[in-house]
């Protein structure tokens, strides 16, 4: 092997060893909001007894932001904040999380909601019993959850796995309380008298409302947030201080030697 060629292979090498950090989609990515919309609408579409009540979750920016705000913190542990009113969402009093986290180069929003999904195999309906872990299954499956948003960020080292993605997904409002998860019966039986029924699932223009929050962060975030008016002003008041620096030094310059007098 000529020595060049030598170098160039180990510089790869080298260069992949301590190459940067695997990036994922934000919390505003289309494809990646999509993906959390259906695979939670899917889920909630196939339960088994069938649920008459079942509604359809649409996106929500805010929930987003909690998820992403908890996400970065690379714990494997629920948000301390989640019962705390308004801590996790500007109207939702409660919310409910599910977490998953695993190699980040077998990440994929559905199959992480798929895993959730299936709990329901520890899960008996009629009983309530659950042999395992159910919790995920079961918010998944909330029929009062309307709203989610999820969030996915690298971690070096969560839950024992080294090189992580670790996904977190808020719902509104929060389920998972002392009852079943929905009531059985044909789908949509037992939709509100305002929705229609999509997919199996009960559908109402006034919740799949999108609301952005734009002036909303988690309060417990530590984050720097610049809205437009704020970005106009960061760009705005150096450029008036240079201006004024040089009509200073334009008027200096010209008038060195002119003299005021009364």
């Amino acid at each position: 092997m000529r020595p060049w060629l030598a170098v160039l292979a180990l510089w790869s090498v080298l260069r992949g060893a301590g190459g940067k950090s695997p990036t994922f989609p934000s919390i505003t990515d289309k494809t990646f909001i999509e993906d959390c919309v259906r695979g939670h609408n899917d889920c909630r579409a196939r339960v088994k007894p069938a649920a008459s009540n079942m509604r359809y979750m649409t996106w929500d920016a805010a929930l987003a932001r909690t998820a992403r705000a908890w996400a970065n913190k690379c714990i494997f542990k629920h948000n301390i904040h989640l019962k705390k009113k308004y801590q996790c969402h500007p109207n939702f009093t409660v919310v409910g999380e599910n977490i998953w986290a695993g190699s980040h180069q077998t990440f994929s929003a559905i199959g992480a909601i798929n895993s959730w999904y299936d709990e329901i195999k520890f899960y008996t309906y009629e009983t309530q019993r659950c042999t395992g872990v159910c919790g995920h299954y079961t918010q998944v499956v909330w029929d009062h959850s309307y709203k989610v948003g999820c969030a996915v960020t690298f971690c070096k080292k969560v839950a024992g796995i080294r090189n992580a993605a670790l996904f977190v997904c808020d719902y509104g409002p929060g389920g998972n309380f002392a009852r079943k998860p929905y009531a059985k019966g044909a789908s949509c039986s037992n939709c509100a008298k305002e929705d229609t029924c999509e997919n199996k699932l009960c559908r109402n223009p006034q919740r799949d409302k999108v609301i952005y929050y734009s002036r909303w962060n988690p309060p417990w975030e530590f984050r720097i947030v610049c809205d437009e008016a704020c970005i106009a002003l960061a760009v705005l008041r150096p450029s008036v201080m240079v201006f004024a620096f040089i009509v200073a030094y334009v008027v200096k310059k010209r008038f060195v030697n002119m003299h005021m007098s009364t």
